[in-house]
């Protein structure tokens, strides 16, 4: 087997980065994280959909990205939902402790 890419204690990839186990033929990279190549709770490495080992952050190895990530999935509009807070108005945060109240100070 080669030896791995990224060599050395002081190398700034990320601890479960690939080009720290792997030669350079044998992961891709990406431009970003992305749902393409998610993390393998198994082991804790991010895999592409047909097991290549990828790395998500190319300018800490020094490569330029082989994969563009796609654009992140939409996410369901949950804070439409949401029913907003009503708020009484503004009180310093030390008149609860002294038990006042507004009119009181």
């Amino acid at each position: 087997m080669s030896e791995p890419f990224a060599q050395g204690e002081d190398h700034p990839a990320c601890g479960i980065c690939p080009s720290k186990r792997l030669p350079r033929e044998a992961f891709v990279v990406y431009d970003r994280p992305s749902w393409e190549c998610p993390f393998d709770p198994a082991d804790g490495f991010r895999y592409t959909a047909d097991g290549t080992p990828a790395c998500v952050h190319p300018h800490k190895v020094g490569l330029d990205p082989d994969r563009i990530a796609p654009p992140p999935k939409p996410v369901d509009d949950v804070a439409a939902e949401v029913t907003p807070r009503l708020r009484r108005g503004w009180r310093p945060s030390f008149a609860g402790l002294l038990g006042l109240r507004i009119g009181q100070w």
